[in-house]
Parts: structure tokens; C-alpha cells; sequence
């Protein structure tokens, strides 16, 4: 299946931290972009922090930068943040459930994507679990309404998902082709300089294509983004109209 045939092109992607879009679903966001899609990003924070790996301390300012320039080099997508600054970096979980919640709703209420991205819910990271959480109560199945439906909803993983047990299980069982737009996935890490760590680390930039690359072994391809399928409705024949009256294929706002 193309994403060409699934209608209207809009892919909303979910991310905890400014680079998880990237790092997750960076080649989804290029592919979409280069087949006239919609993109948008919704970031839980976008903060300055510590890195416990590098040692420095880069600042807001130098976070919401990187995020305009590896939005550019991923073809444009319009984005918004729940938190900027470093209030509730690395706190996600002490947000309350109903404010992600409800911020995810109407984002996606005005937005009104085909397709939604989310982080997995086997996450090491405590923000991710939570925003994972979050975005499970939002995107609830049910008939399209007041609320949006998401028809497709799926979870990517993350870079260093090397843990045993139930608890940290990644099981992907969605593949996508990145083959064409895996250097634009790089060019657009590279432009999170704060963040990278030199190889071996799986936050490298060599680190991400030989990821791709083990998951393209999977799928038949020489890259490859995984994706768990939380949901994927199929349908037949013309869509239905929309409840409220508009047109199937009007954008609604920005």
C-alpha cells in the first residue's frame, strides 16, 4: 500500500521530546511531505536541558532553533508545544492526564489527520510512557463526531529499546520504505546538535541508519521505519460525509 491511497493526506506526529519526531518517525514525515501530505508535529516539551551524555547545558532558545531547521529539511510541518522551557522536561509524568488529553483532542479535532504517530507505551523513558498514555485516551475508538476519528493510529519505537521483558517490548508489525528519504531523516537529526552523540551510541547519526537498516532486512527493503499498528480501518467505496457537513477533503484549520 502507497500513501498516496489513503485520503486526505494528513499525518499528525506525536513527540515527548524535540528529536523523538526524528528519530521515530523522521522518514514518515519526509515521505508524507514529498507525497503532498499535511504534516504537523505536536511536542509535549521543547526545553533546554542537561545532557547526561555530553555534559552541557544547551539552552531553550537553541531547542526551539533546532526544531525550525529539522522541520525545514524534512520538507515544512506546521507545529505546536504543550510546554516550552524546562519546567516539565522530563516530568510528563506528573502532568495531569486530563490536560494531555485534552490538548491532544482539540489539536487533533482542528487538524483532523488520516493518520497519527504516536510514541510506544514500552518506553524506558518515564515521559514517553506517560505521553503514550495520553495519547491512547485521545485517539479512543469511536464513530467520527464532535471528536475525530483517526482511522490509522500507529506507535513508533525508539533508539534504544534494549531491554528484556514484557514490560519494554517493542512488537513492530508495520513497515515503511524509507529507502528514498533516509538522508533527509539524517540531514534533519544532524539538525538537532544538542542531542547527537557520537557513535556507538544509538543516538548517532550512524547509530540511526544501521537501525534503519536492520529493520529494512525486515522488510525487504535497505531501510525501513517500524511501527506498531495500534489501528488501521479500512473502508470501502466513497466516504461518508462528515457529521457537521463539510467536505471530506476540507483541511479545517491550521
Amino acid at each position: 500500500m502507497r500513501l498516496s491511497e489513503i485520503n486526505p493526506g494528513r499525518v499528525l506526529v506525536i513527540a515527548p521530546h524535540a528529536d523523538d519526531e526524528v528519530l521515530g518517525a523522521g522518514g514518515l514525515m519526509a515521505a508524507a511531505a514529498e507525497s503532498g501530505w499535511e504534516v504537523r508535529v505536536l511536542y509535549a516539551t521543547i526545553s533546554g536541558c542537561r545532557s547526561a551524555h555530553r555534559g552541557d547545558h544547551p539552552g531553550v532558545e537553541t531547542r526551539v532553533d533546532e526544531v525550525h531547521r529539522a522541520l525545514a529539511a524534512l520538507g515544512g510541518a506546521g507545529h505546536d508545544a504543550l510546554f516550552t522551557g524546562e519546567e516539565k522536561h522530563l516530568r510528563l509524568d506528573t502532568v495531569p492526564q486530563h490536560e494531555m488529553i485534552g490538548w491532544l483532542e482539540r489539536e487533533a479535532n482542528a487538524f483532523r489527520p488520516s493518520l497519527v504517530a504516536i510514541p510506544c507505551r514500552g518506553h524506558y523513558n518515564q515521559d514517553h510512557r506517560a505521553l503514550a498514555d495520553a495519547c491512547i485516551a485521545a485517539f479512543r475508538p469511536a464513530p467520527d463526531g464532535r471528536k475525530h476519528f483517526v482511522p490509522i493510529v500507529l506507535a513508533y519505537g525508539h533508539s534504544a529499546a534494549g531491554w528484556g521483558g514484557r514490560d519494554f517490548e517493542f512488537a513492530p508489525s508495520v513497515f515503511l520504505d524509507i529507502t528514498a528519504v533516509i538522508d533527509r531523516k539524517l540531514e534533519a537529526l544532524a539538525c538537532y546538535e544538542s542531542q547527537l552523540i557520537p557513535a556507538p551510541h544509538p543516538r548517532s547519526l550512524e547509530g540511526v541508519r544501521s537501525n534503519a537498516a536492520s529493520w529494512g532486512a525486515y522488510a525487504g527493503s535497505a531501510y525501513a521505519e517500524p511501527y506498531e499498528c495500534l489501528r488501521w480501518v479500512l473502508t470501502h467505496g466513497a466516504p461518508a460525509p462528515h457529521p457537521h457537513g463539510e467536505a471530506d477533503g476540507d483541511p479545517g484549520p491550521a
